[in-house]
């Protein structure tokens, strides 16, 4: 609540206004009055006087009204004063005649005069500060011009966890956009309007000049919108607006990130801390380290440096996968692997090839290549056992073996119905409908796996080639045909002998 001393010093403030206003041009007063202020002299001093002698012979006074004109003409205020005892009362026409008198022609607020007349004189006290006119501002005229839509332009909001906790890795700094959003709407132009003052002054109106705002690269103008042509990051400057195709974050994947998931491809230039996840509808490369905790791409996942596997974590390519190294990691990749200096403890799945340069060694996990592999070492003397398949489609081979375990479980299930069944009999209905639920699910399984198993061995020419040593212990198998290492071997090839029906040793080649 405003205190005292703040109430009169907007008392002093308008009444000094007042006064200013009442002087009109002081420039003047250098050369003289002139005789509109002379005359106006002798009646204000008439006035004042006469009220003087009133009140010291306590002769009667008729209610009045004060108006002044504030705010460059735009607004008229007033106080009203009742009369004295056996004064006359104020009235509309005499406030009327003072409107007319102080030229106010223009926004008169006659239900505002009307209800302070009222008040001032059945309660007989001063009503001040009535606003009695308003003048009518103008209407700025506006250009025809584009104006982004506002979602892009804010951050989105927290993203909080049913217990109300905030998954601060949800959020994020970027703006992304689907195909086809709109971005962007013309906004028709607007034609400018003249305003008033409360002494029927004209105003003239200004033209307003909206920021310009062009549509760049991956935007398209449809009507009276300007839409995303692409799914991608809507950016913008204070003269343009565009949609990058490309998401490149110059520094680490983190909190000040949060989870990417970007329609198109993705730079990170920094390490992707342990925790956060990156997917993306395109290519990702990586020029550090990637800690993969979920890496999902649909295109070529390209990384400078290597990947570690953070459980549970995985990746998951479209294309195919460059590294220098991958350490204790899930990969699956629909294309070709290709490692620099090696694969450590990992279980990787390509339905291309897996191969490493002249440097690399592949210790440990499991391997799944469609079309073989090629490596300079396999294996260790004293280190873990390593797994080769090739030959066979992975995913294929994935489905086959989830199949297998819901039959195992099914077949259980109906054992213990039938079990039950001849024990006692008891709920026979209900069992027998169960029996035969299980027995179908068992059927229409079988016939999934018969479907899938043609095309599961669909590369009998894969090879795994060792450039120098492969050690006891590693395991090989093309196309479902086993060969274990007993020995160590050097600058070799493992080749399916399909007539024979089993997999033959010969020499590796030069050119590998």
């Amino acid at each position: 609540m405003p205190k005292r001393d703040e109430y009169a010093f907007e008392n002093i403030l308008k009444s000094s206004e007042s006064v200013l206003e009442d002087l009109g041009d002081l420039d003047s007063l250098t050369s003289g009055l002139p005789e509109e202020m002379e005359e106006r002299i002798r009646s204000d001093k008439q006035q004042e006087e006469l009220e003087s002698l009133e009140r010291s012979l306590g002769l009667k006074s008729d209610g009045y009204v004060d108006l002044r004109v504030e705010q460059e003409g735009m607004i008229c205020a007033a106080d009203f004063y009742p009369p004295t005892p056996g004064g006359e009362p104020l009235d509309l026409h005499r406030v009327e005649q003072h409107l007319d008198a102080r030229k106010i022609s223009f926004g008169a607020d006659w239900n505002a005069i009307k209800e302070a007349v009222f008040k001032c004189n059945t309660e007989g006290v001063e009503i001040t500060d009535v606003v009695v006119a308003r003048g009518l501002n103008p209407v700025n005229e506006i250009p025809q011009h584009l104006e982004l839509e506002g979602k892009y332009l804010v951050q989105e909001p927290e993203t909080e966890q049913p217990e109300g906790k905030i998954d601060y890795k949800q959020r994020t700094p970027f703006v992304l956009v689907q195909k086809g959003d709109v971005l962007a709407r013309l906004v028709p132009p607007v034609e400018g309007v003249m305003g008033t003052t409360v002494l029927g002054e004209a105003i003239a109106f200004k033209t307003s000049k909206p920021r310009t705002m062009k549509p760049g690269k991956n935007t398209e103008v449809v009507g009276d919108r300007v839409v995303a042509e692409v799914s991608g990051r809507f950016e913008h400057t204070p003269g343009s607006f565009w949609v990058a195709e490309v998401l490149q974050i110059r520094d680490a994947v983190d909190y000040r990130t949060g989870h990417i998931d970007f329609p198109g491809d993705v730079i990170v230039y920094g390490e992707v801390s342990d925790g956060f996840n990156i997917r993306a509808g395109g290519a990702i490369i990586c020029r550090r380290t990637l800690d993969a905790s979920e890496v999902v791409c649909k295109k070529d996942l390209i990384v400078d440096r290597g990947i570690i596997g953070r459980k549970p974590g995985t990746v998951r390519v479209g294309g195919e996968l460059r590294a220098r190294f991958i350490e204790n990691c899930y990969v699956e990749a629909e294309g070709s692997i290709t490692v620099t200096t090696g694969i450590l403890n990992s279980a990787i799945h390509s339905k291309g090839r897996i191969d490493t340069d002249l440097k690399g060694i592949i210790v440990g996990g499991k391997l799944y290549a469609l079309g073989g592999v090629t490596a300079t070492q396999i294996g260790t003397r004293m280190g873990p056992r390593t797994e080769i398949y090739c030959g066979i489609d992975f995913s294929i081979l994935q489905k086959l073996e989830w199949i297998r375990d819901r039959n195992m479980e099914l077949a259980f299930k109906l054992a213990g119905v039938d079990q039950k069944l001849k024990k006692d009999g008891a709920g026979a209905e209900k069992l027998s409908g169960l029996r035969d639920k299980l027995k179908a699910a068992i059927h229409k399984l079988n016939g999934a796996a018969q479907s899938l198993i043609v095309h599961l061995d669909k590369q009998e020419d894969a090879e795994v080639v060792v450039r120098r040593s492969i050690f006891p212990g590693t395991y090989i198998e093309i196309c479902h045909v086993p060969y274990i290492i007993t020995q160590e071997m050097r600058a070799v090839r493992f080749v399916l002998d399909k007539e024979k029906g089993r997999i033959v040793v010969k020499a590796a080649s030069s050119g590998r």
